[in-house]
């Protein structure tokens, strides 16, 4: 399994992440062999949590904010959505990922608090449109082909968003041991928000 860096100031201020982020790692890995995505040419723009209380939630915000900056704070889907871009880069997969996700809860309690997902960026070609590139992933990884998987498309309403950022949403099915989920998108989350100003 690829090392974590278990020095990440991250890790140190937040004991309840820093506990599962390995074996949130470790399903994700396995998630991404499933749907057959090759983890040396994969772009993690990056990782998210879900939490089910606005206290919790102020809490790891808090514990975010000392380690890195508030990339973005915005509505998505009627809900805060908060960006905490991380001083010094976590490694995940081995890669670099210096963005965590943080929504606040809205009517929904999820089956565990912590990480969640992980975004995945793959762009559209050349005037490809939006349907085109929703086919031409179900092609690449045989999705219909996999009904051990889950797919949810989806595009996030984002205030002021201008990018049409599509989202397609990966999970196992009917799987408790392994609740984590891939989302491929077609932007990097950076250039969504700079889209949002």
């Amino acid at each position: 399994m690829p090392n974590l860096t278990n020095a990440h100031p991250l890790l140190q201020l937040e004991t309840a992440l820093g506990r599962t982020l390995a074996i949130f790692q470790q399903n994700i890995i396995q998630l991404a062999d499933a749907i057959g995505l090759e983890r040396q040419t994969w772009l993690i723009d990056h990782l998210a949590v879900r939490v089910n209380t606005q206290q919790q939630g102020e809490l790891w915000l808090a514990s975010f904010l000392k380690c890195g900056q508030l990339l973005s704070d915005n509505q998505v889907n009627g809900r805060p959505i908060y960006l905490v871009a991380l001083s010094q880069p976590l490694v995940f997969a081995e890669q670099s990922v210096s963005v965590i996700e943080l929504p606040l809860p809205k009517n929904k309690i999820y089956p565990q608090q912590g990480w969640e997902h992980i975004e995945v960026v793959v762009p559209f070609l050349a005037k490809e449109s939006p349907s085109e590139w929703l086919e031409r992933l179900n092609k690449q990884f045989c999705l219909n082909e996999k009904p051990f998987l889950t797919v949810k498309v989806g595009e996030p309403k984002v205030v002021g968003e201008k990018c049409c950022n599509l989202s397609m949403a990966i999970t196992f099915t009917n799987n408790t041991e392994n609740r984590t989920c891939i989302k491929l998108h077609p932007y990097h989350i950076r250039d969504v928000v700079k889209q949002e100003r």
